[in-house]
């Protein structure tokens, strides 16, 4: 294993001892020979917003005071660096998107280390031998209120030596300060060996001067969710120091952090297509559920057919028509402006095609909308599976496919009702309009709806009797 070039500036002499052992667990615990922005490393400067990726890799860009990464649904992530006392962020590294990444036994989602995150490096921070140490608060904002988000640890700590057998440990710790709109709490999703995981904090379950060092020495590494529905919640980096001798030489601390979002997906038939939600505060029905909860994707994924926990619409459900038009009234939870689709598949040609596209703004007021679709005229009685989308940007749920970065998708099979055919207006026995032309007797002029061919009674205005079969 080798120490990249722009992770650790070397000092020259007795220094550049010291900095072998800082340098060696790095390249232990997998963050080095990373892309480090080593131009960013000496730049104040924010960065600039990357582009919105959707359903591709993500993106992320790393500073020394902000990173800043979009997610393949398109939601930002800004993590803003404040250092405490004469702390520096040293290095500003990228961690960047690898699909292939193997599974992690410490981290859930098991492929988180295929998200991308930062990599950084902390210098010249106050130390109070064998004592805590504050480093810097890390706070992260979303640009859409996202729900329980897991923030990925990975050798987070140091350690240096110098050639006269002097070492300094810095075991890490995690400190929760705050989160908007309210303050949320940890849980320990997976991982963190040697630490003990609260409500508002991650730290060695015993501090000591160790043989050697790995995830749970010194070092840790783990998957911590913020449990609440967040638009921002802020950590502070802590260090423990573990002194053998004098000083050892110049601080040496990584910090190495990835956040990863569920998400909601389909579950139509495969021939559907996919499409996936972030989960928030906007939902169908009575709540939103996360899917795929194991593994992270870069892609929109799709469950088994008709197998999500859905609760929008009552299983087996009926769509029927109300004149020329089927109607749909969807329950709903938004905080902000939203849009609502549906698709109906009329010709069960295995897809959502755009002539079956419903669609209807909600307000935050709103706990329902009613979809109105106007059939085709062939459409036959039977099953059909159904695909509504809530979000808050319109034009990721104009259509049945894809990511969305907030709100729900629900499949449903719906039973499609008969088509009633609408009355003309004004209908005389005289008439010469087909729809006019019904089994049965009309009274009143008026007849606005009625069902041909069928004995039931639904007149609006006037009266429909029908006509006895010979076999009545």
């Amino acid at each position: 294993m080798t120490q990249q070039s722009g992770v650790v500036a070397r000092p020259a002499g007795r220094d550049a001892t010291r900095a072998v052992l800082a340098a060696v667990v790095a390249a232990a615990l997998g963050f080095g020979g990373l892309a480090t922005g080593a131009a960013a490393a000496h730049s104040t400067a924010s960065p600039q917003l990357p582009p919105s990726v959707p359903g591709g890799t993500s993106s992320f860009i790393n500073s020394p005071v902000k990173a800043v990464g979009t997610t393949p649904a398109g939601v930002t992530m800004t993590v803003e660096k404040t250092v405490i006392g004469h702390a520096r962020v040293a290095s500003a590294g990228v961690l960047p998107t690898d699909p292939t990444a193997p599974a992690d036994e410490f981290l859930i989602p098991v492929n988180a280390k295929a998200a991308p995150g930062i990599n950084d490096l902390y210098k010249d921070f106050d130390v109070t031998a064998n004592a805590w140490s504050d480093i810097l608060t890390l706070k992260f904002t979303f640009s859409r209120p996202v729900r329980n988000p897991r923030l990925h640890v990975a050798g987070t700590g140091g350690a240096v030596a110098d050639s006269l057998g002097n070492e300094e440990y810095y075991w890490a710790g995690l400190e929760l300060v705050g989160g908007t709109p309210v303050r949320p709490t940890f849980s320990n999703a997976a991982g963190f060996p040697g630490y003990t995981v609260t409500n508002t904090s991650v730290l060695p379950t015993r501090i000591y001067s160790p043989k050697s060092t790995t995830c749970g020495v010194v070092y840790t590494c783990g998957s911590v969710q913020l449990n609440g529905t967040l638009t921002s919640f802020s950590v502070k980096v802590r260090a423990r120091n573990v002194r053998t001798g004098v000083t050892a030489g110049d601080q040496f601390f990584w910090g190495v952090f990835r956040v990863s979002l569920d998400e909601d997906d389909s579950d139509a038939p495969a021939s559907y297509g996919a499409a996936s939600h972030v989960v928030g505060d906007t939902f169908l029905g009575t709540d939103g559920t996360p899917d795929h909860m194991e593994t992270v994707s870069f892609r929109p994924r799709q469950l088994a057919a008709d197998v999500d926990d859905d609760d929008a619409l009552p299983r087996n459900a009926a769509i029927t028509s109300t004149g020329q038009s089927y109607t749909l009234r969807v329950p709903l939870n938004v905080t902000a402006n939203s849009t609502l689709s549906g698709w109906i598949d009329f010709d069960r040609n295995g897809k959502f095609d755009e002539g079956e596209r419903a669609q209807a703004a909600v307000a935050p007021a709103d706990t329902s909308k009613i979809l109105t679709w106007t059939p085709p005229a062939n459409v036959t009685e039977g099953r059909a599976w159904v695909r509504l989308r809530l979000g808050n940007a319109a034009e990721q749920v104009a259509v049945p496919t894809g990511w969305a970065d907030s709100g729900e998708v629900e499949d449903h099979q719906v039973s499609i009702g008969p088509h009633r055919l609408a009355q003309p207006a004004e209908c005389s026995k005289k008439s010469k309009n087909p729809l006019c032309r019904l089994p049965g007797r009309i009274k009143g002029g008026k007849h606005h709806s009625a069902d041909a061919g069928q004995d039931r009674k639904r007149v609006i205005s006037g009266s429909y009797t029908p006509r006895k079969s010979k076999q009545d």
